[in-house]
């Protein structure tokens, strides 16, 4: 059952232990694995040569990421092998167990329409970077997905075939497109399931590529562009607000809300679609304004219902509850805007 998956290892300056765990994988039955050495250099020749009678070995003339080099393999694999009904990806420094590969291969063998995640326990022995980046970052995900995950930084997955073309289409050339792959799959409402593996890290993590503060920055940057795109809105909504209810004064307060919030969001909504289409998202879907201001339609009535029941039922001040609002609001327009509105449809491989 092995053989209707391949295994994919993205390498980067990859110890002896690549050896070792290539020819276990074989042992228990994986007939097929791909290995893309991503710009390791010269010194490592020798290392991906040993494994070119056995394994499948693409080359990078330059490092390019581990994001483009699992892009790479998945492109081979969606061409050349027609047979592979799934992919496992795993990590080449050793932090992946031949055993726990095999039990991520069955688990998907079980439930093949879903992305299987190896997921670790990080209950102790754990560098302190990589507990922070993992509890950072399955917060981030859960605010912009609504699904809970326990390790989101695993790079042990197993996925269909048929995920490869959405795969391929994602942004992200380094770590990012790994976060980026958990985003799709929650868009399109594919299952996800996490099995239990060990937490290994040798010598501290040191084998790892991840670069803290910059390759973290790069996989939160949709959602830190999204936050400033929406601050910077709030700021001209809260602008066009005030300055509306200053001038409508004498009018009746609920009017003079009313009209207040319509106007601020006209202006606001306006700038905003611009900046996330051509900014932030970077996309334009199909029928995206008529989407986007249906959003913004919805919004609006939320909006004003929100700031009815907080400022004028029960009392509290427009500014703070202007800010309870625009909270609850931007978690609901993201995820909206980002599932629903800026997306494309994956182009076929050829």
């Amino acid at each position: 059952m092995k053989q209707l998956v391949t295994v994919l290892i993205p390498a980067y300056k990859p110890s002896v232990d690549l050896l070792s765990l290539v020819r276990n994988l074989i042992t228990l039955g994986f007939a097929h694995i791909v290995v893309v050495d991503d710009g390791s250099g010269p010194d490592y020749t020798g290392i991906f040569a040993s494994l070119a009678s056995d394994t499948t070995v693409l080359w990078h003339e330059q490092n390019r990421g581990k994001g483009r080099a699992l892009k790479t393999g998945l492109g081979y694999i969606y061409k050349h092998l027609p047979g592979s009904g799934g992919v496992i990806t795993c990590d080449a420094d050793g932090q992946h167990k031949p055993s726990d590969i095999q039990k991520v291969a069955e688990a998907f063998l079980a439930h093949p329409d879903a992305l299987v995640l190896g997921s670790r326990a990080f209950d102790k022995d754990v560098p302190l970077r990589s507990a922070l980046g993992n509890t950072v970052t399955r917060s981030v995900y859960y605010l912009a997905s609504g699904v809970r995950l326990r390790d989101t930084q695993t790079g042990l997955r197993a996925f269909p075939r048929s995920m490869i073309p959405g795969l391929l289409e994602l942004e992200g050339e380094r770590y990012e497109f790994e976060i980026n792959m958990l985003l799709h799959a929650a868009r399109d409402r594919m299952p996800i399931r996490e099995v239990d593996i060990e937490t290994v890290y040798l010598d501290g993590n040191h084998a790892s590529h991840f670069r803290t503060i910059r390759d973290s920055a790069i996989v939160y940057k949709q959602i830190f562009k999204f936050s400033l795109s929406s601050f910077g809105c709030f700021l001209i909504d809260c602008a066009v607000l005030f300055l509306l209810k200053w001038i409508l004064h004498g009018v009746d307060s609920g009017l003079a809300l009313l009209v207040s919030v319509v106007g601020a969001r006209a202006i606001s909504s306006y700038v905003n679609y611009v900046l996330n289409r051509n900014v932030v998202f970077r996309k334009n879907g199909k029928n995206a304004v008529l989407k986007y201001y249906a959003l913004v339609l919805c919004i609006l009535g939320m909006n004003y219902a929100l700031l009815y029941v907080l400022n004028i039922l029960a009392g509290l001040p427009l500014f703070w509850a202007k800010i309870v609002t625009e909270f609850v609001l931007f978690l609901v327009s993201y995820n909206v805007q980002k599932r629903l509105i800026f997306t494309i449809e994956p182009l076929a491989v050829e």
